[in-house]
């Protein structure tokens, strides 16, 4: 009777065996809806095959049986996320204590993302324009610019103007990063001060 609520799946190689039941906990999904009539199914050795990545599928039907998704940190995000997109899952249900590292990888493509939209600009503003603007206009004019008056627009335009060279880029990557890592940080506390609240 045990036998026919087990069942067995192969993944990449790997043979994972668990319950019906525990299958059917997550509804909607790849794997809540196995039925024998699939062509994954293979009758001779009663098992259902599926040539993915069997680390990430530890994770995935550990989640299936705790309600619990953590992020396995020997692979990347984009491989996590295709991952969960194959077997139905939504990757908003990571866990708080993974969250951080998780999240580290989307914030770094959502920020490579939004450089690689930005349009560069090849009309550089004129020497003029620039002293006009940052109020030495007539240093300029008599040829009399200290190294804080040549140096000042260069250091305005690394933070400013994040598309102004590859410094700059560099510069917005690394502020973007560090945001990420923070905001992670908080979400992190976040999630223990709720559970002590709770308690």
């Amino acid at each position: 009777m045990d036998g026919e609520n087990r069942i067995i799946l192969n993944v990449g190689g790997i043979r994972y065996e668990t319950y019906k039941a525990t299958l059917k906990k997550i509804p909607a999904t790849r794997l809540s809806r196995l039925t024998e009539a699939l062509a994954n199914y293979d009758p001779v050795l009663n098992e259902y095959f599926f040539d993915r990545h069997p680390g990430v599928f530890a994770q995935v039907l550990n989640y299936y049986r705790t309600g619990k998704l953590h992020y396995p940190t020997d692979v990347c995000g984009p491989l996590f996320e295709e991952e969960l997109e194959f077997w139905g899952l939504d990757s908003n249900q990571v866990e708080p204590c993974c969250w951080s590292t998780y999240s580290v990888h989307r914030d770094t493509q959502s920020t490579l993302a939004i450089l690689d939209k930005l349009e560069l600009d090849d009309e550089q503003p004129s020497e003029e324009a620039i002293a006009r603007l940052f109020g030495f206009e007539e240093a300029l004019l008599n040829g009399e610019l200290t190294c804080w008056q040549r140096t000042k627009p260069k250091i305005w335009a690394l933070f400013d103007e994040p598309s102004s060279s590859t410094g700059a880029k560099v510069s917005a990557l690394r502020l973007l990063g560090r945001y990420g890592a923070r905001t992670g940080e908080c979400n992190q506390h976040r999630g223990k001060h709720t559970l002590f609240a709770e308690t």
